[in-house]
């Protein structure tokens, strides 16, 4: 069993521009592949994602930017593009991109 590694950095050094390469490497880290094999626009369920990897990505954003995400937040959002568009609008409203 592998464990993840700590992807957390300090609030002031984190943007949106970070989002959708560092959701990706989650992403890959989750599904046992490379994030060069993930494409920010091919939904998940076509990688196969099931709802325990899902659940780990979304604690990983929540430790990560800090804010609460709904545990749907990968079905809601089915690609890693449309999870980064949708985190960048919230975190944009706090003030924080």
């Amino acid at each position: 069993m592998s464990i993840a590694p700590d992807t957390r950095t300090p609030l002031d050094r984190r943007s949106t521009a970070d989002l959708v390469p560092w959701l990706t490497e989650r992403v890959a880290f989750h599904l046992h592949t490379t994030p060069e094999e993930i494409d920010p626009d091919t939904p998940l369920a076509d990688y196969g994602i099931d709802s325990v990897a899902a659940i780990s990505v979304c604690g990983e954003i929540e430790e990560r930017y800090r804010i609460p995400v709904a545990p749907t937040i990968a079905y809601d959002y089915p690609t890693v593009r449309a999870i980064t568009d949708h985190l960048a609008e919230r975190l944009s409203a706090e003030g924080r991109s």
